[in-house]
Order: C-alpha cells, then sequence, then structure tokens
C-alpha cells in the first residue's frame, strides 16, 4: 500500500513545473542564508564597531556638503544617465597629463618653442587651472635641467594661450 502513496506523491511532484517550484526553493535558502550571517557574531561585532566609529554622522565615510548636493543634482529626473556617468567619471576640462608633460618637456628648450605648431596645440588644449601648473613649473626650472622662464616668457605663454581660448 506504501508504494502506491509514494508513487501518487512522485507524479504530484512531477505535475508541478519546475520553474514555479524553483523560485520558492531559492527564496527559502537565500532567507536561510540571510538569517545565518545576520546571526553570525563577526558580522554582529562589525556592525556594532561601525556604528560606534559614526557617531551621529550619516556614513562613517566624510562627505562634502557640496558633493553631496552635486550627486542629488545628477539624480534628478531630467539628467540621463549617461550625461551622469561622464560628469562622474569623464576627464576633467582640461589636457591629459601626458599632454601637460611632453608641453613643459618641450618649452624646456625656452619660449622660441612656442612657435612649434605641437607646442601651440598643447597649449590650447590646457585648462586655465593647468596653465597655472605649467607657468609655475617653467619659472622654477633647476639649472641642469632648463634655464627657468622669465616674467616676460610666461606672459607671451598665457597670450599665446588667451588667444586659443577666445
Amino acid at each position: 500500500m506504501q508504494g502506491i502513496e509514494t508513487e501518487t506523491a512522485v507524479a504530484e511532484a512531477r505535475a508541478i513545473p519546475l520553474g514555479e517550484l524553483l523560485p520558492e526553493l531559492v527564496a527559502a535558502d537565500n532567507m536561510m542564508l540571510a538569517d545565518d550571517a545576520w546571526a553570525d557574531p563577526g558580522w554582529r561585532e562589525a556592525a556594532l564597531e561601525y556604528h560606534k566609529h559614526r557617531g551621529n554622522r550619516a556614513s562613517i565615510a566624510p562627505h562634502a556638503p557640496e558633493h553631496l548636493a552635486r550627486l542629488r543634482r545628477l539624480m534628478d529626473d531630467n539628467v540621463s544617465r549617461d550625461r551622469a556617468w561622464h560628469a562622474l567619471n569623464g576627464r576633467a576640462s582640461g589636457a591629459a597629463a601626458s599632454t601637460v608633460e611632453a608641453l613643459v618637456y618641450q618649452l624646456r628648450r625656452g619660449g622660441t618653442e612656442l612657435m612649434n605648431p605641437d607646442a601651440q596645440r598643447r597649449l590650447a588644449a590646457l585648462s586655465e587651472q593647468q596653465l597655472h601648473e605649467v607657468s609655475a613649473r617653467l619659472q622654477k626650472f633647476m639649472p641642469h635641467i632648463a634655464r627657468a622662464w622669465s616674467a616676460s616668457e610666461i606672459e607671451l605663454l598665457v597670450g599665446l594661450w588667451s588667444d586659443s581660448h577666445g
């Protein structure tokens, strides 16, 4: 008699589509894993330590208010994901670091290099901040590397940069 009951139970189980049964099994298994993880003493100690160190702050990581405001603006409905991604991951305006280094290396030969088309192209790619940094570096050249630039040469550099930026 028991054989017939077993065969009936097996037949009924086979009648249930696996797709319907699987999510329930996975959900139950995940719930048990989550409960086990929360009950683990190491996890509980880490959570208590985090809350102790964070104090009254919402997060243990420091965030500047202006940075948070920028992030909130990027989450606005009128901002596309593509625009937000580029705002967060794209390079800031200005030239790549390699372009800046190539320009400084080239300008070690002096102000006459500003007439070189490669130098003019590299100079035009600089942001204003990068222009200030390059100017400072040119004026601080060590004698064994190159002659330090004079104020008039820096004025010429800035004038050329201004011309290229309208």
